[in-house]
């Protein structure tokens, strides 16, 4: 068990079932899933209701009016934001994840060599199957995002009214942020990320299933069975 990352590049790992840690290493075997499928999913660890939503709480109270438009008082404990359009995640974690979290993913690690090039080749399979309009990759900060009133009316989080019509929505949404909430802030989570211009077959819970090759990887840790 060594880390064979690539000089400054970050030290990153995926943890995984068995089979999952068989079919990667060995195959190159990678399923991407929507934000849609991690909001759903049963698997409780797993489960965010909030991920792929950019949203802020409101601890100081919000009190909007606006010329011919609704009065609106916001306070509590509740999320305000916009989703994120559409994409596929990948996620890895670094060296800071908590071991009940390592655990909870399955317990078997494998590491990544450079991410920059598995991200490249990554956008590159997933092309042949889906158009596709950009990809990002990089560390999840965990953290609210601020809110904004607008005259943009796409993917408005509240709509207060008025002429013209003003709505208040995330100012600005990133696939690279999530909500800082347990247990998610213990994975320290690292993503690449797909944008389609659709989901495949129109289905935001089928999984982009894409091979890749397994020279990106690197065993780590194998738990004896």
């Amino acid at each position: 068990m060594r880390i064979q990352t690539d000089i400054d590049r970050p030290i990153l790992f995926r943890t995984v079932d068995k089979d999952v840690y068989q079919s990667t290493i060995k195959d190159g075997s990678i399923w991407l899933r929507s934000s849609h499928y991690y909001r759903k999913i049963e698997d409780q660890t797993r489960t965010d209701r909030s991920e792929g939503i950019n949203g802020s709480k409101s601890s100081i109270p919000l009190h909007f009016k606006v010329r011919e438009g609704n009065t609106i008082r916001i306070q509590g404990p509740g999320i305000i934001g916009c989703e994120i359009i559409p994409h596929y995640i990948m996620s890895l974690h670094g060296a800071a994840i908590s071991d009940d979290c390592r655990h909870e993913f399955g317990g078997y690690t494998f590491g990544v060599k450079c991410i920059r090039r598995l991200s490249a080749e990554i956008l590159y399979q997933a092309s042949r199957q889906i158009d596709v309009h950009g990809y990002r990759y990089g560390q999840v900060a965990y953290q609210y995002t601020a809110l904004s009133m607008s005259y943009d009316r796409r993917n408005v989080a509240i709509g207060l009214g008025g002429n013209p019509e003003v709505g208040v929505k995330s100012l600005d949404t990133d696939v690279l942020r999530k909500e800082p909430v347990e247990p998610f802030i213990f994975q320290d989570e690292w993503r690449i990320v797909i944008f389609p211009l659709k989901y495949l077959d129109n289905d935001s819970m089928k999984p982009l299933k894409i091979n890749v090759s397994p020279e990106h990887f690197f065993e780590y840790i194998s738990p004896k069975s």
